[in-house]
């Protein structure tokens, strides 16, 4: 038995590198989607509002369908679905957002209208509940104060210059909703 021409050899393992680099190409093409997919733009379709993802964690400013500012965030300790007062447990859905306004504790304090007239007609209780800084003693962390959930239900950047941000843009757009999912 011969063995095969050194020509090839040549072009079987240029096969198999070619194969091998599209694997590795398409395996990356994958991954790429199966973290991002439908997030390349979170923002499509929202227009002119605040988002955010609590699983992600992860809050954007929403300028005719395009992120133009993008933080991440603190929520609730008690995690999502805020029902009843107490419950530190951030609400999901979409809400109206109140004027920005200076806070001896959080920097600038953004309200959020929670609970709805139809969450109210539900039984859902709650007030003060809106975006802000972080607490003040704990400020000059940056934003290692978004590495865990620690609000009573709030939505927390990780320092008082992104809250500044976000206030001047939502003055500056008149952006007059959030949309918490």
């Amino acid at each position: 038995m011969s063995n095969p021409p050194i020509t090839e050899l040549i072009k079987e393992m240029i096969l198999r590198n070619i194969v091998i680099c599209l694997i590795f190409v398409f395996t990356c093409l994958g991954l790429i989607e199966l973290c991002y997919g439908d997030k390349i733009n979170p923002c499509e379709g929202h227009k002119t509002a605040i988002l955010v993802d609590t699983k992600q964690h992860k809050m954007w400013l929403c300028q005719e369908n395009k992120p133009v500012g993008e933080y991440k965030v603190a929520i609730g300790k008690g995690g999502i679905n805020k029902i009843k007062q107490g419950d530190n447990k951030t609400p999901l859905g979409e809400y109206p957002l109140g004027i920005p306004h200076p806070s001896s504790h959080f920097g600038t304090f953004i309200p959020i209208g929670y609970p709805t007239q139809e969450q109210i007609s539900k039984g859902y209780t709650g007030s003060d509940i809106g975006v802000h800084g972080p607490y003040r003693f704990f400020k000059w962390l940056g934003n290692a104060t978004v590495w865990s959930d620690w609000t009573q239900g709030c939505i927390a950047v990780g320092t008082y210059k992104a809250i500044s941000e976000v206030a001047r843009w939502l003055k500056e757009q008149k952006a007059e909703r959030i949309i918490i999912r």
